[in-house]
C-alpha cells in the first residue's frame, strides 16, 4: 500500500518536490519520497497501512518540518491530506485510530482553520 501510495502521488504533499529533479544543495536522499505517519508515537504502528493517517513526503520535509509539532500539529497535517488526497481523508477514522474514546479529539473546524489560514 505504501509503495503504491508513493508511486501514485509522485511528489511531496507539503513542498511539491519531485524526486526526478533532486535539489542540488541537498544530498540525493533528501529528494526521496517516504510515507510519514501523522499518528506518531505510540499510535504510529496502527497507522502504517491507513491512507487516512499517512502523508507522502520528501525526506527533507519529513526530517525537518513535520517533526516540529508546534508548527505542524496533527490538524495541520490532516489539512494537507484533505487538500492533496481528499478521497483518503477521513477525520472520523483518524480520531478513532488514535483514541476511540475521543471522537472529537481533532475537530473538522481545526483542520479547516489550518487549510484556510496557512500555505502548505
Amino acid at each position: 500500500m505504501r509503495i503504491n501510495l508513493i508511486k501514485a502521488q509522485g511528489r511531496c504533499e507539503i513542498c511539491g518536490h519531485r524526486p526526478k529533479a533532486p535539489w542540488p544543495e541537498f544530498p540525493p536522499l533528501a529528494s526521496t519520497l517516504c510515507c510519514h505517519e501523522i499518528a506518531c508515537g505510540k499510535n504510529r504502528l496502527k497507522a502504517l497501512d491507513k491512507p487516512y493517517a499517512i502523508l507522502v513526503l520528501c525526506w527533507l520535509c519529513n526530517a525537518y518540518f513535520v517533526t516540529d509539532k508546534k508548527r505542524w500539529p496533527e490538524a495541520r497535517q490532516l489539512a494537507v491530506l484533505k487538500k492533496q488526497r481528499p478521497r483518503d481523508y477521513d477525520l472520523v477514522a483518524y480520531n478513532a485510530l488514535v483514541n476511540p474514546k475521543a471522537p472529537n479529539r481533532i475537530t473538522q473546524e481545526e483542520v479547516d482553520q489550518w487549510a484556510a489560514n496557512t500555505t502548505m
